[in-house]
């Protein structure tokens, strides 16, 4: 097989379904909180956060917005022809804080899964780039915001960055 046909043949892991199914019915109420949006502006908010690397399409979103307004976590706000403003009810609130309560399973646990089972198919050296990957992905993220914390919230990245450090230092002795 050369590069040109197994770069086809992997092409399907990077499209949308490598998302982890029902992430999205998580991930909409937490964008409808700060602000009130149509699917139009849900869906482009998904390519700008994850700069253009996934687009769900009208068919996923759509059904999805009807299942969370008929489940009473969002509401129609306003209509224009086809397009309609979707706001956060009350109810909808009230299950992202508890999502946020319980944060280590669920979709935590889901979102890391993938990942996990990934790398236990990987040889050593493979495993090396697949860290080293996800740790500069993690503190750029750090970086981009550190600036953003409340002191409360900058004291534990800073302890837990403390910690890590100790722990890379030991890996950079041993090596």
């Amino acid at each position: 097989m050369n590069d040109e046909d197994l770069k086809k043949d992997c092409e399907h892991m990077a499209m949308p379904q490598s998302v982890p199914r029902g992430l999205l019915r998580h991930l909409i109420p937490r964008l409808l909180k700060d602000e009130d949006m149509t699917g139009t502006q849900i869906m482009q908010k998904f390519r700008d956060r994850t700069d253009g690397e996934w687009n769900p399409s009208p068919g996923t979103i759509y059904p999805l917005l009807a299942s969370l307004e008929e489940d009473g976590f969002i509401e129609t706000v306003k209509i224009e022809g086809r397009s309609k403003t979707y706001h956060l009810t009350d109810d909808g609130r009230k299950r992202i804080e508890s999502m946020i309560k319980l944060r280590k399973g669920g979709v935590g646990h889901k979102t890391r899964l993938g990942p996990k089972l990934w790398e236990q198919f990987l040889d050593p050296s493979e495993r090396v780039r697949f860290h080293i990957h996800w740790m500069t992905h993690a503190i750029e993220g750090f970086e981009s915001l550190a600036g953003t914390l409340k002191t409360k919230d900058r004291q534990l990245l800073l302890k837990h960055l403390e910690e890590m450090n100790v722990k890379v230092s030991s890996i950079i002795d041993i090596l």
